[in-house]
């Protein structure tokens, strides 16, 4: 009946000869898009709980009041034709949940038509400095994520949408360029237990070109994407937004760079050392991402060099799903008990000695988690996405995959006759937390607690994926009778809309810069804006001839990028009084006059002064300008 089906639609769209409906010329579109997040919102993903100050934003975690890196969305479309195509988007937050995936899946249905499902692939930075409230889980979710936002979460899924949507509609002829190569110094070993010290420093890449011009560059690393710490209350695209930005420094012309986390959960960002100079002090943390970013896109360039070029790259995807449960785990009876799903198991201080020859198996560690009840379950299901893109052989992973787990995969991948370089996306498609393999999970330790289903979650999981990839690559399309249907988008039906409150003061200029910086002050400026629903002022700098300063990219330098960093304080403060008709937002954007990292933004000498765009009421901007100041050389 099926391949019946197959037959009638290629005699009504004219299939090749063969009865399959045939390839034609490669499009690429590319976009990006800021996040609809607004600062006061909590982060995601340390278990950190209580208040700084309130915010009509967070309920468990501590609200933000900074932003450094402003969260986005990135989105490279690349298409043979229907049929023919992959969706890459990135998103600046933790993971990426199934039923995210999903309701954008139905969105861009209801939008043109088409179903996607085999094409978008959904991947996290992993940014812990991204927003959460994204689950509507209850129960042990609020604790991970804070409580579910639907309104948010409804913003959230429209602007994926949005980037995935501009992305098809920017569709032009173009070639791609597959590389790849090993950069150890972004990233180093984070997991004693296993006593290894080891690192997989693969780093595939593609490379897209229209016009004869290089447009856009992706990527894959294992980095596990947190620097910052839940006490620096910051949204950021956090080291992975440096390693972007450094890279498309080293460009002449503006290029999108996309980073997709690969196996990061036994890896932490690196430290590399880096020449400083003078230069103003930076919040915590702030140097580090800049001297990671330096460092890897210094290494990573160098695969512009040996890049295989094509304009007819064999494009095939398919996406499937497996269930996940005690029973297809196959625990032993009292294995493991917990039906629903367990997590932070046997975490504490004695169970963490960082002696590889540990077995915690007759400690029970696996009788010391924290279970999901039935009315809040961990999931039952989980999504893969898998096939090739050009030379690269690709398979998408549902959280944090360890080091020797993903290499495990590789390693069932390459059995498939003609499989190459491997382009391995964790943090895409669904997040089951941390996966490692059974062995290393008895060691205990944090990325053994973070298995949503215990120690034979890891290897179960690797099971999968490789089957689902050994599928695709023989291009089997059919579901398996044991395949779970999709889940159901998070609803989003009943919520009272946020009304902002009124800001006093709009649009005046509060702290005027002073008049000249040395190398090591920093220049703030303060401005009456808007509540943060309505969105984060955008700052950029001006020289003294009025035209916007430039990175080496030839893109202005404002306070989206890692230069600046925004931070807001209201008057009443939400503590002082939670619930107002009016208040004053006070947004303080800064910038050092000199850095004591070299690089990512230019060095600064002159007259300026900052041009601010602040968001209003129904999309409108009020741009304000500051005095002028100087900074010596």
């Amino acid at each position: 009946m099926f391949k019946w089906i197959v037959a009638v639609v290629c005699l009504a769209l004219g299939c090749g000869g063969d009865g399959a409906p045939e390839p034609g010329p490669l499009e690429v579109g590319v976009a990006t898009a800021r996040m609809p997040v607004p600062v006061g919102i909590g982060t995601v993903g340390y278990g950190g709980f209580g208040f700084n100050e309130p915010s009509p934003f967070a309920e468990l975690y501590p609200a933000t009041r900074r932003v450094h890196g402003h969260p986005d969305f990135r989105a490279i479309a690349i298409s043979r034709g229907e049929g023919f195509e992959a969706i890459f988007v990135r998103s600046d937050t933790v993971g990426i949940f199934q039923q995210l995936r999903q309701g954008v899946l139905a969105e861009l249905k209801r939008r043109t038509g088409r179903d996607f499902d085999d094409a978008l692939i959904l991947g996290a930075t992993h940014t812990h400095s991204g927003p959460g409230r994204l689950i509507d889980g209850g129960g042990p979710y609020d604790l991970i994520a804070d409580r579910f936002f639907p309104e948010f979460y409804h913003r959230m899924e429209q602007a994926i949408a949005d980037v995935v949507e501009t992305a098809l509609s920017d569709l032009q002829p173009a070639r791609l360029g597959f590389g790849a190569l090993d950069i150890e110094v972004g990233h180093s070993d984070r997991r004693c237990e296993d006593g290894l010290e080891y690192t997989n420093d693969d780093v595939p890449v593609m490379v897209v070109e229209r016009n004869g011009t290089i447009d856009a560059l992706m990527m894959s690393y294992a980095i596990h994407g947190t620097v910052l710490g839940i006490e620096e209350l910051t949204l950021s695209q956090d080291v992975s937004g440096a390693i972007e930005m450094s890279t498309a420094q080293r460009f002449d012309h503006p290029v999108t760079v996309m980073m997709f986390n690969s196996w990061g959960a036994d890896v932490a960002p690196g430290d590399p050392e880096g020449s400083e100079g003078p230069g103003a002090e930076m919040p915590k943390g702030y140097e580090r991402m800049e001297r990671v970013g330096q460092a890897v896109a210094d290494e990573l360039i160098t695969v512009l060099d040996s890049l295989e070029w094509t304009d007819t790259p064999e494009i095939h995807l398919q996406t499937h799903r497996a269930g996940v449960s005690r029973e297809l785990l196959e625990y032993e009876v009292g294995e493991f008990p917990y039906d629903y799903g367990g997590v932070y198991c046997g975490v504490n201080e004695e169970l963490l000695d960082c002696d590889p020859e540990t077995d915690l198996r007759e400690e029970g560690l696996d009788q010391q988690c924290i279970p999901f009840p039935a009315e809040y379950p961990a999931p039952d299901r989980t999504v893969f996405t898998a096939g090739r893109i050009g030379p690269f052989a690709m398979v998408t992973f549902p959280g944090e995959p360890g080091t020797l787990l993903a290499e495990a995969v590789a390693s069932e991948m390459r059995k498939n006759e003609g499989v190459g370089q491997i382009l391995f996306l964790g943090y895409s498609q669904d997040y089951l937390g941390y996966s490692i393999l059974e062995d290393d999970w008895w060691q205990g330790g944090y990325e053994a607690s973070g298995a949503l289903w215990g120690p034979r979650q890891g290897a179960y999981l690797a099971d999968r994926a490789a089957e689902v990839f050994a599928r695709s690559w023989v291009k089997d399309l059919e579901p398996s009778e044991e395949e779970p249907a999709p889940v159901n988008p998070f609803s989003t039906d009943g919520y009272v809309p946020y009304r902002p409150e009124t800001s006093t003061s709009f649009g005046t200029v509060t702290q005027q810069p002073q008049a000249v910086y040395g190398a090591d002050e920093l220049v703030s400026v303060t401005v009456a804006g808007a509540d943060p629903w309505l969105g984060t002022p955008l700052a950029t700098l001006v020289a003294e001839d009025g035209q916007p300063v430039l990175f080496s990219n030839g893109t202005p330098v404002n306070s989206d990028t890692f230069a600046f960093w925004v931070e807001l304080a209201t008057e009443p403060t939400y503590k002082e009084q939670p619930e107002s008709t009016e208040r004053t937002f006070l947004w303080t954007v800064s910038i050092p006059a000199h850095r004591r990292v070299s690089g990512l933004v230019p060095e600064l000498a002159g007259t300026y002064h900052l041009s601010i765009a602040v968001p209003g009421e129904e999309g409108v901007d009020t741009v304000v300008e500051t005095h002028a100041f100087e900074i010596t050389p």
